[in-house]
């Protein structure tokens, strides 16, 4: 196995590089596993941030709105001294300084609305569907115009590859910290910091469950275990999925408790002389620690990607206290480690996400032109570009699948309505001919259009999951690499959810029961067949028949003891019993088998021979025993 470890004695560079065991993850995160539970994050984290970008986003205000007005602005003024006289304001310096209030509420609160709109707004960040994002040219485009075209064609192309494309390459990590550098922002509002909130539960709900399924399958295909299937990798995060939805949650609720005390100890520092002594000046401490424990955990958020691969590879025996400190610890006792483990983690998963690009953006094109080259030679008509009328626009798919057709479309930078920010727009190149073709279409083509959408649109969730996959394999890979450097653990070791299989029953034949044992019934002997010849037939009413003595009348049978053999003229058969009901399933172990019901007393074989019947003892006289029947006697007197 390519990946597995060299056993022979030679120089492993592993071994003496431990870090290029990340190199591994690039095989580890094309799992087509992997890559479908990524592409359903990505799919469902990206939904819930367009509901609640819908939910939260208002109108910008307006100059004119009411509470700009200088009749609300007056009230507030009511009583007020002019701070740079010392005196009640006269008419034209209230007039002054309400207009100056008015601009600065409303400056205020545009620059609030601003940084929601980036957001939440039109084309925001947090609102735009993954397959409408803009993340820079195709990078298809990008190598082309690179390699065969003139100077300045090169430099826009690298510019927006440098621009665009880049970070996306470190996508997750990007969306995952975004909502946690926006919400310590001082230019936002509270209604906005709400907002983030609410994004970064989002983003860790979803995570816990498709990182955690990720993180499971990679630690067991790291550490050369398993295999693993798809279910039962969820059935591991399902059972512990208060864990992993946990561990990056404790932090953030230490964050905002301290925060809440602090906002509580500044309203109290609001009474004179009591905030200006005792609590700003006395307990200036307090505050320095309850900074300390935010900074604290924020710089461990750090860790956060290490949170779900501790539970993943530690199983049973992690919880999400034992997560979130090993991340923690982590961080602080091997800084250096962990900063070197990631920049090669970003920097190689940079390449091998392009190379993923690449590779799918030139599959699709290819495939779209070698079929539409039999439409090109025979009917020119039914060239396929119509189908990709609707295919995804980011990375440039929809520029490159229609690229010289009537259906042609490139991108361009645009304002939004009601806002300075711009955001890329995809236009017809040529408007006229583009409305007349699609005007042309009938209701099967639309019809075919959409279904190709929802294969292209399928395919770019795959290929963007990618990302999402590798940044996962990588950070299962950095916590062994992590573990290893601190708890010198060996990189092999993890927990395997043991799920035996019982093996299926044989079915048993047609009409034969079950055999069971109950303690309730006695415990069967082998049977005994009968002599060969009886003297005579036994009457149909006995069940099993009692045979006569042979010289006397039937006399009630005697047990022997168990240690005396048998009478020397009578074989003792055990009886056959007949045949009973099938016997429940046992409710306890069986007990010992009670004796045997009572022997029958048969007769011997016709025509003994004379020396077979000794004569009786005297012992047996006594006893009243009769003696055996003499030759031509009835056995029944």
């Amino acid at each position: 196995m390519a990946d597995g470890r060299d056993q022979s004695s030679g120089f492993n560079y592993r071994t003496f590089l431990p870090w290029t065991q990340i190199f591994r993850c690039f095989q580890i995160a094309l799992d087509p596993r992997k890559l479908f539970v990524a592409a359903l994050g990505i799919f469902v984290m990206s939904f819930l941030w367009w509901v609640l970008s819908n939910i939260f986003y208002y109108k910008p205000p307006k100059i004119d709105d009411p509470d700009y007005q200088t009749s609300t602005i007056q009230r507030d003024f009511e009583g007020k001294l002019n701070p740079a006289t010392g005196k009640n304001y006269t008419n034209e310096e209230l007039e002054v300084a309400v207009a100056a209030e008015a601009r600065r509420r409303f400056d205020r609160d545009y620059a609030q609305w601003q940084e929601l709109d980036r957001l939440a707004g039109p084309g925001g960040r947090l609102r735009t569907m993954p397959w409408y994002e803009y993340r820079g040219p195709n990078p298809f485009i990008f190598f082309t115009d690179v390699l065969s075209g003139t100077a300045e064609e090169r430099g826009q192309a690298i510019y927006g590859f440098l621009t665009g494309s880049v970070p996306v390459l470190i996508e997750p990590l990007v969306k995952l910290l975004l909502p946690v550098a926006k919400i310590v922002s001082p230019d936002i509002s509270t209604l906005t910091r709400i907002y983030l909130f609410l994004i970064l539960l989002a983003n860790v709900a979803v995570w816990a469950f498709s990182g955690g399924i990720i993180t499971r399958i990679a630690a067991i295909q790291l550490a050369n275990k398993g295999p693993i299937t798809l279910m039962q990798a969820v059935r591991f995060v399902v059972k512990r999925y208060a864990n992993y939805l946990g561990a990056p949650l404790i932090p953030l609720a230490i964050i905002a408790a301290v925060v809440l005390g602090l906002i509580f100890y500044g309203l109290l520092a609001l009474v004179p002389l009591l905030g200006d002594i005792f609590l700003f000046g006395l307990g200036l401490p307090v505050i320095l620690i309850g900074g300390a424990m935010m900074t604290v955990f924020l710089i461990g958020l750090v860790g956060y990607p290490m949170m779900y691969p501790t539970l993943s590879v530690e199983g049973d025996q992690s919880d999400t206290f034992d997560a979130l400190s090993r991340s923690v610890n982590y961080v602080y006792q091997a800084p250096w480690h962990y900063i070197w483990n990631w920049l090669v983690a970003v920097l190689y998963g940079a390449v091998v996400t392009l190379f993923v690009l690449f590779f799918a953006s030139l599959t699709v094109y290819v495939g779209k032109w070698a079929v539409g080259l039999t439409a090109s030679a025979v009917w020119s008509d039914r060239k396929p570009d119509f189908l990709f009328i609707y295919a995804p626009e980011s990375f440039g798919w929809k520029e490159l699948l229609t690229k010289d057709s009537p259906y042609a479309v490139s991108s361009s930078w645009e304002p939004v309505k009601e806002s300075n920010r711009l955001v890329m727009t995809y236009k017809p190149v040529n408007a006229a001919v583009y409305e007349t073709a699609k005007a042309e279409l009938w209701w099967y083509n639309l019809w075919g259009a959409g279904i190709v959408t929802f294969w292209l649109t399928l395919a770019f969730l795959l290929m963007l999951g990618f990302s999402y996959s590798f940044f996962w394999s990588a950070a299962t890979m950095i916590y062994y690499l992590m573990r290893k450097k601190v708890d010198e653990a060996e990189l092999d070791e993890v927990f395997e959810d043991e799920e035996p299989e019982i093996p299926p029953v044989p079915p048993l034949p047609k009409g034969a029961s079950e055999p069971t044992t109950s303690a309730s019934s006695p415990t069967s002997l082998p049977v005994i067949a009968p002599p060969a010849t009886i003297p005579f037939n036994p009457p149909a009413s006995a069940s099993p028949p009692a045979p006569p003595a042979p010289s006397a009348p039937a006399v009630p049978p005697v047990s022997p003891p168990p240690a005396e053999p048998p009478a020397p003229s009578a074989t003792v058969v055990p009886p056959v019993p007949p045949p009973a009901e099938p016997p429940s399933p046992p409710a306890e172990p069986p007990v010992a088998p009670e004796p045997p019901a009572a022997p029958v007393v048969v007769s011997p074989p016709s025509e003994p021979p004379p020396s077979a019947t000794p004569p009786m003892t005297e012992g047996e006289v006594s006893q009243g025993r009769e003696p055996p029947p003499t030759e031509g006697e009835s056995p029944l007197r």
